[in-house]
């Protein structure tokens, strides 16, 4: 597919699966130039201010603990991280982010404009792809911003470790991986309850779910900060108690809404 034959090893990410015909379709109606543009970023990585963390995570089902990780943006923005947080708009995601704002709706906002406003972005995509498509085609768009220094990615595909390196030494950027595969089932998102979550009274079931939350949180944490495993899980637990975390997320999605509102109201037709 590419010219440049380290760019090939993008397809080879991931054993077992390559790029779909359906996803060459698609790249190659986003990009006029796909390759140009991967190794333009390439070379301005080096010279970027910003330090963007890019999180990608397979499609999150019901009862997945691994729910746990659509909070991890709102962490991260409370230590002052710039994060940007790929996953599909799948019914757990809906389930707790519609809760604060429409978050089903297709945006046509800027992400740089969010970035530089909030310094979170939630991208939630509302295409069905397979997983393997869903993961190279996020991947590509992490590789695509010349701001992005690390990337995350959370699934229970196998990823070829070799695969990994080169194209983190090519690319200049770190890439981690998180499994999901152990992850023990949590109460079905349709009946948590976010208040209980997020805020300082919570209940026995809620005290575990919020440790669960923490403890899972942490690894990715630490890849970002110097902190250990329990000073990890401690802090992220007193932005659950302290309603840090849901102060970000009810800003984020404030500033949605209106957005939203906006460009509904530019496009709705006039009587």
């Amino acid at each position: 597919m590419f010219v440049t034959e380290k760019l090939n090893t993008l397809s080879e990410l991931i054993e077992t699966k390559s790029f779909s015909e359906q996803l060459k379709n698609i790249l190659q109606q986003q990009y006029v130039n796909l390759e140009a543009t991967l190794l333009r970023a390439k070379v301005l990585r080096e010279f970027s201010k910003l330090k963007v963390h890019y999180i990608i995570q397979s499609e999150i089902q019901a009862e997945q603990a691994s729910l746990a990780f659509l909070f991890a943006p709102f962490i991260l923005a409370n230590l002052n991280k710039t994060v940007i947080y790929n996953t599909p708009a799948t019914e757990p995601v809906l389930n707790i982010l519609n809760t604060y704002y429409q978050a089903e709706k297709k945006q046509t906002l800027k992400i740089d404009e969010v970035l530089s406003t909030l310094n979170i972005y939630l991208d939630l995509s509302l295409t069905e792809l397979e997983e393997s498509d869903f993961l190279y085609l996020s991947l590509i768009k992490a590789l695509c911003r010349a701001d992005v220094s690390s990337i995350f990615i959370i699934t229970n595909l196998n990823i070829n470790p070799e695969k990994r390196n080169e194209l983190e030494i090519f690319f200049k950027v770190s890439i981690r991986l998180i499994s999901t595969q152990h992850q023990e089932k949590i109460i079905d998102s349709g009946e948590l309850n976010t208040r209980k979550l997020l805020f300082k009274n919570k209940d026995a079931d809620y005290i575990k779910l919020c440790e669960k939350f923490s403890e899972i949180n942490a690894e990715l944490l630490q890849y970002c900060d110097s902190y250990n495993t329990q000073q990890s899980i401690h802090l992220i637990e007193d932005m659950f108690y302290a309603e840090h975390i849901y102060e970000k997320l009810s800003v984020y999605a404030e500033y949605m809404q209106t957005c939203l509102q906006h460009q509904n109201s530019v496009f709705s037709p006039r009587l």
